[in-house]
């Protein structure tokens, strides 16, 4: 025994089958949109040299963190803040270290250039402040 669809059943069932089918070819885009928080909105992982404006308290305080050098060792810098808490930098494999070759020295101004996750600054770039 065979039944028809009455003409209501097939064009609900078209129209979710297109709603559907727009669905998921509108996904994909969406999910590979530029983000420019995670793309280096403040040019902060394109700075090469001392900035002028951090020797004035001016920067983006949520890439950029200033202070002395307290202590180094590989994948972990100790940076004194100006207000004298000392903060835990964690560095990673690709840190950049400029100028390069360089290794931060104890009371050495630096720059920190990086992003915080699960509570931890880690590094992308160190600035060495050179006089």
């Amino acid at each position: 025994m065979t039944t028809l669809s009455s003409p209501r059943t097939t064009r609900v069932t078209l129209a979710f089958a297109a709603l559907l089918a727009a669905g998921a070819s509108l996904a994909a885009p969406a999910a590979a949109q530029y983000n420019p928080r995670f793309a280096g909105a403040y040019n902060a992982d394109t700075y090469d040299q001392w900035q002028r404006g951090w020797d004035h308290d001016r920067y983006d305080r949520r890439h950029v963190e200033l202070g002395t050098v307290a202590n180094f060792q590989p994948y972990r810098l100790d940076l004194r803040r100006p207000s004298g808490f000392v903060q835990q930098i964690d560095l990673k494999n690709g840190t950049v270290i400029v100028p390069r070759g360089g290794t931060p020295q104890p009371n050495q101004h630096v720059a920190v250039i990086g992003y915080f996750s699960n509570g931890t600054f880690i590094a992308n770039r160190l600035i060495l402040r050179n006089y």
